[in-house]
């Protein structure tokens, strides 16, 4: 019998429903983890079923509490013709957050995957532990995804958002010729990035050519190209850094770092405080002005509309979401045609 958790109840079951809700929606989930389903723990799960298109009735059944990660039902014997669908989230996320798992949990309950997220720190930026930096966190998700295809055998997708998206690319990295990886590389159906660091420049397989390319300069490898599809929203300055500004010297500069600020605002403070010049060690000349000035637009820009968080609610994807686009593309085969927006 499936479980369903409704008001009124109080159990160790809606302890653990609590302290889900508290952990990964803590913006407007506050709960008192004291097992009682009351009329907070109503409001909270309601509120999260409207975020997450499910059906608004404060009751915790079964696709609430799978949308959160949370299974308590036996689990049916893991069927032998599915491929896995494995996600990687993006900075300071659970694994059970943002457009990857929100891609692989609809896909799954299809009939069509076998949604894995990706276990992995998903910090930087002295959050959630200071001592780990956005590289090494990045190191930690590619041995976790090396290790879950290496263990699993058959077909599979892979996704990844933000720096989930820079883990996947690199594990692309390691399925080239003479590399650990080499002997999966026929198995990978599809790979779909959103707002992805790795973006190769060009034209990206949904038609549209977002300007520039990814932040980091370490891109896609060719043999993956024609598999992967890159989500790409006007204004994000991750995947569309131009020539034009330093974007690129700084994330080299500043990832492998402690931080203390997000990457957008500090590359901001820099730019203010004259030390992003000597940081990156470049000249001071009237060109490197002109790129200082332009990367301080593009990230202002930035800071005010955040176009980076928005792929799973923008339908500037022939008027859906990105994420809606992604299932369709796993679902069907089909992309729906060229972006509609984010040119």
């Amino acid at each position: 019998m499936a479980v369903v958790l409704r008001p009124g109840d109080s159990n160790d079951l809606v302890r653990l429903l609590q302290a889900r809700l508290n952990r990964d929606y803590p913006l407007y989930s506050n709960l008192i983890v004291d097992g009682i389903y009351g009329p907070r723990t109503t409001a909270v799960v309601r509120e999260f079923q409207r975020r997450a298109g499910l059906t608004v009735d404060g009751i915790a059944g079964p696709q609430t509490l799978g949308r959160l990660g949370l299974n308590f039902d036996q689990p049916a014997p893991l069927p032998s013709d599915r491929p896995f669908f494995y996600c990687a989230s993006g900075t300071w996320a659970t694994p059970f957050q943002g457009p990857p798992f929100d891609v692989g949990w609809r896909v799954e309950q299809m009939g069509l995957v076998r949604n894995q997220p990706v276990g992995y720190p998903a910090a930087g930026f002295l959050y959630p532990n200071p001592f780990l930096s956005y590289n090494e966190s990045v190191a930690d998700g590619v041995a976790e995804l090396m290790r879950l295809i290496l263990m699993n055998a058959g077909q599979f997708y892979l996704c990844g958002y933000s720096q989930g998206a820079e883990v996947v690319i690199r594990t692309l990295r390691l399925m080239l010729p003479g590399q650990p990886l080499a002997h999966r590389a026929g198995d990978l159906l599809k790979v779909i990035t959103f707002g992805n660091p790795c973006r190769p420049p060009g034209p990206t397989l949904l038609g549209n050519n977002p300007p520039g390319s990814g932040i980091s300069r370490i891109y896609t490898p060719d043999q993956f190209r024609s598999r992967t599809y890159d989500f790409i929203l006007n204004g994000d300055m991750y995947a569309t850094a131009t020539d034009d500004t330093l974007l690129h010297l700084g994330y080299e500069a500043l990832t492998p770092l402690e931080l203390d600020l997000p990457f957008a605002v500090k590359i901001f403070t820099l730019i203010q405080s004259n030390e992003f010049l000597s940081l990156l060690n470049l000249p001071n000349t009237p060109e490197t002005f002109a790129k200082v000035v332009k990367t301080a637009t593009v990230v202002g820009d930035f800071l005010i509309r955040n176009p980076h968080i928005h792929y799973g609610d923008w339908p500037d994807f022939n008027g859906v979401t990105a994420v809606d686009r992604a299932v369709q593309i796993i679902a069907t085969g089909s992309t729906g045609g060229p972006a509609a927006s984010s040119m």
